[in-house]
């Protein structure tokens, strides 16, 4: 992997993605996407065309703009699950890929830290269940797909977290190997995560949905997951990354360390990007 210049202040402090080019607010992104409708309207002088086809063609440009700046504002959990709840009514075939996608477009908007990650799985969660519990019987499967993809979006961040850590165990100068080791550390607890979030959800549901999350909460623990498989691969790389590249150093103190993981969090979070543009490349090509 090419190593990314590091992005420093004048005294030489890095500075993060999200410090660089902060989030618009939902209000900032509405006026951005009105003005740049009205501009495609006044490329026709205001004469014929689609009022609303030129809204829909500005939030596509203002949207991906915004996405390669880093600047997409984060996703609220109820339009999360609002989402999520949608994919189950669809074809069953494209759930997951759906479910997925919706996650990865969640975790891409800011950094990728632990509360992140718990806050997007538990709306994943608790929207695919409140779209499986109308479906009757149909809405077991319909629910083990969405949670596949979910599984396959954290396998996705903890890919992106193993690829950001591995980058910054180069940057010696910036990240200490104490900081590393916990960013690693951290990696962990994504399967761990996963299933607690199904256990979580059982609890508050019943029927089929309640089976099924808990069924799919224990195949977990006994027979791995998607995540699992790709921290295990993580863990493995990154042990002998770590020892090699990153110097010994005094111990950190905890604010020196909340830093550095900031920073691991917003490469992380860009890094993941990459991979799920990777993922929809992929599905693209299966379509074809």
């Amino acid at each position: 992997m090419a190593k990314a210049k590091s992005t420093t202040v004048k005294n030489g402090t890095p500075e993060s993605v999200a410090e660089k080019n902060p989030p618009v607010t939902a209000e900032e992104r509405y006026r951005m996407i009105a003005e740049a409708a009205y501009f495609r309207a006044g490329k026709r002088g205001f004469l014929g065309g689609d009022v609303a086809e030129d809204w829909l063609q500005a939030e596509v440009e203002i949207d991906r703009m915004l996405k390669d700046q880093g600047r997409l504002p984060s996703m609220m959990p109820e339009e999360i699950e609002q989402r999520v709840q949608g994919t189950l009514a669809t074809d069953p075939s494209t759930i997951a890929a759906q479910v997925r996608a919706i996650t990865l477009d969640s975790l891409t908007r800011g950094s990728l830290d632990t509360d992140a990650l718990k806050r997007v799985a538990a709306a994943v969660v608790k929207g695919a269940r409140e779209g499986a519990a109308p479906l009757g019987e149909r809405g077991g499967q319909a629910l083990k797909e969405a949670m596949r993809g979910l599984d396959e979006a954290l396998a996705g961040a903890a890919e992106a977290a193993q690829l950001a850590i591995q980058e910054a165990a180069g940057r010696t100068d910036e990240f200490s190997r104490q900081g590393l080791k916990l960013a690693a550390d951290d990696l962990v607890t994504l399967q761990t995560l996963f299933i607690e979030t199904l256990q979580d959800a059982a609890r508050n549901t019943q029927g089929v949905v309640q089976a099924t999350l808990s069924e799919l909460a224990e195949h977990t623990r006994t027979s791995g997951s998607a995540v699992g498989q790709r921290t295990k691969i993580a863990l493995d790389q990154l042990a002998q990354a770590i020892t090699v590249s990153a110097h010994d150093q005094a111990k950190k103190g905890t604010e020196v360390l909340r830093h550095e993981a900031a920073l691991l969090a917003g490469l992380a979070a860009g890094l993941l990007q990459g991979i799920s543009a990777r993922l929809e490349s992929k599905d693209t090509d299966k379509d074809i």
